[in-house]
């Protein structure tokens, strides 16, 4: 099929959809554990293990917009897009698979480089899937508010994905006798499920609607100008850069402040882990229905003020207040709902924005940059937390009473102070985004008049 419809079938939906399951398990997996993996079970120190989830984001500003560029000139019989998800996804299973199999009796730097490697092969994997799978929500509808419909069933996917990872793995690498033994076979079933779920979206959307645009000759500074001067999107980007900033802050510390400083025995954090996750499964469907009453912008706002209030708490509550930690996290993972469904849904209308000041589709360097922009933001908020824990005076490899006042303070710290200034900042540059919905119909209208007019 390669023309476009206004409303999607749900089978297009959810298949579509069941590829978000290998990008949140990727998300889940590295945001969530791979710092503590890398201190805890390779005995690597913080700093080190935070340079080494480092360094693949600067490789990605360089592969996510060229990815973007490729999928966009891609000519084939299944699309521009759908190749990539079935050798994206097989590849990023097995970089998963070697990720989590680190020699545990190595050196500290043979361990370190270990991970840098196989962290290289699985954010080349991920950029290969996701930047194309992400593109196609552009190319399936152009209608503003299906393309929240459809946005929201890939953000259900993406909780029940990420409730699988923060749920099992801990349970996982937990029963075994040794946290490396035990993360060896996170790596094998969660990279498993990454080639099952991509192969099972590119089958699922054989039948997508899709747009068969012209190849236009490459210009880097075209490319480049696309997210320039798409003023919509690079507010948008922004905004995203701090939220995700925020997310990959407090994700990471999270299991840092559930063994450290609440002290929770090992059958309970994977439970108090999944908490934000289920709150925010339930709350997706609440948000959608909210959208058709609200604009994206102003959902969009109360998601970030929502996540800016909680943590801030986290800074009193005691050990054993279980009941206030279960409050506290069912609102975060209401908040976080939203804040993936608005924005994901707000980034395809800024590709028609680009259309119409250029004449050409870019869906791919559009969504490339915002590929780049989470994965940026992300490994760079767990980045930061590596150092504070650092500074801090945080024991790699050391249980929780073997830990300085200070690392337990900074803990803390990290948790509650850090998010919130990011997310005041993703607040104050919100208020800088204008395309409403009539102002992106006038946009569309002005695209088909043009092209009335040539044909």
């Amino acid at each position: 099929m390669n023309q476009q419809s206004e409303k999607l079938p749900v089978s297009i939906k959810l298949g579509w959809a069941v590829g978000e399951l290998s990008v949140a398990t990727y998300i889940g997996l590295t945001i969530a554990f791979l710092l503590f993996y890398s201190t805890q079970a390779l005995g690597i120190s913080p700093w080190l293990a935070g340079l080494v989830l480092l360094l693949p984001r600067l490789w990605d500003a360089f592969t996510d917009p060229l990815m973007g560029v490729v999928s966009d000139r891609t000519r084939s019989s299944m699309g521009r897009r759908r190749p990539y998800l079935l050798v994206g996804a097989v590849l990023l299973g097995l970089s998963f698979v070697g990720l989590f199999y680190a020699p545990v009796e190595a050196s500290e730097m043979r361990k370190a480089l270990h991970v840098l490697f196989f962290y290289f092969l699985a954010s080349t994997a991920i950029t290969i899937f996701d930047v194309p799978y992400s593109a196609m929500a552009a190319e399936m509808t152009t209608d503003y508010r299906e393309r929240t419909s459809l946005t929201g069933y890939k953000m259900m996917a993406a909780r029940i994905g990420i409730l699988a990872v923060l749920f099992a793995a801990p349970v996982v690498f937990g029963s075994n006798d040794n946290l490396a033994s035990g993360f060896r076979l996170v790596g094998f079933g969660f990279g498993a499920l990454m080639i099952i779920a991509g192969v099972a979206a590119f089958y699922l959307t054989r039948n997508a609607p899709r747009i068969e645009a012209p190849i236009q000759k490459f210009s880097a500074r075209d490319e480049i100008d696309a997210v320039r001067k798409n003023k919509p999107f690079r507010v948008l980007w922004l905004v995203f850069l701090f939220q995700n900033l925020a997310i990959g802050a407090s994700a990471t510390t999270l299991l840092y402040l559930l063994t450290m400083v609440f002290k929770l025995n090992p059958e309970m954090i994977g439970p108090y882990m999944a908490i934000g996750a289920i709150s925010a499964t339930v709350a997706t469907p609440f948000w959608i229905a909210a959208s058709r009453l609200m604009t994206k912008r102003k959902g969009y706002f109360l998601a970030l003020t929502i996540s800016a209030l909680v943590p801030v708490p986290f800074f009193f509550v005691e050990p054993g207040a279980f009941a206030i930690m279960f409050v506290l996290l069912i609102i975060a993972g209401a908040g976080d709902a939203a804040n993936q469904l608005f924005p994901n849904a707000m980034v395809p209308d800024t590709v028609e924005v680009d259309e119409l000041r250029t004449g050409e589709r870019r869906e791919g360097a559009i969504f490339g940059a915002w590929a780049f922009c989470r994965k940026l933001g992300m490994t760079t908020g767990a980045f930061l937390v590596s150092l504070l824990l650092s500074a801090s005076g945080f024991v790699h490899g050391a249980t929780a009473d073997a830990q300085p006042e200070s690392a337990i303070l900074g803990i803390r710290l990290i948790y509650s102070a850090l998010p919130v200034m990011l997310w005041l900042l993703a607040i104050l540059v919100l208020t800088r985004y204008r395309l409403t919905e009539e102002e992106f119909n006038a946009v569309k209208a002005e695209i088909a008049e043009k092209a009335r007019r040539k044909t």
